[in-house]
Order: C-alpha cells, then structure tokens, then sequence
C-alpha cells in the first residue's frame, strides 16, 4: 500500500491502526496474540516463513524499529509506521539484534 495519513482514535496501538487499515481497505492481514505478545503472521496473503524460517513482518516507527511488540507501542500524531517483510530476521532491514 503506498503511504498514506489516517486519523489515529486516542490510545490507539500500532496493531490497531494497522487492522483498522487493512480492514478498511479488504486487505488480508492475520496476528495472533493480544496487546504486547501480539503477533503480526501475514498480511497481503505474505506470512511469516513465506520466505524462509527467518522472514516475518516488523514495523517501524519514525524511522526506528521501537523494541515493543506492535499492541504494545502507542500511536501518536504524527508517527510515521511502516510495516515491512524481513527475509533474514530484520538485519537485512537495518534492525539491530536485541
């Protein structure tokens, strides 16, 4: 999808904008857990493993991979969040190792 600004609801987690969005625009997108132990498993019909057993969905915000599961992480305005597909566990996005 290319980038686009939505309205963020207040308190809202960057797991609920992202299935608010893809909701919104019939876009398949599949997690598994709640609130921190959130797990984002495919969207766009692309899943973890899809790739590899080290591929899988990250995000960032603002440029910066925030260390927080994405239920986790809350929205502000202004936030720019990207979700992207990693073939090697996120190195070969930039993502350091925690």
């Amino acid at each position: 999808m290319a980038p686009a600004a939505f309205e963020i609801e207040k308190g809202e987690s960057a797991l609920e904008l992202l299935k608010r969005i893809t909701r919104k625009n019939k876009i398949q997108m599949e997690y598994q857990g709640s609130k921190g132990f959130a797990y984002v498993e495919g969207i766009d019909n692309l899943y973890e493993f899809d790739h590899g057993a080290e591929s899988g969905w990250m995000y960032k915000v603002n440029g910066e991979f925030p260390g927080k599961g994405a239920g986790s992480y809350t929205v502000q305005p202004g936030d720019a969040i990207e979700w992207l597909y990693t073939l090697d566990l996120g190195k070969d996005l930039g993502a350091k190792a925690p």
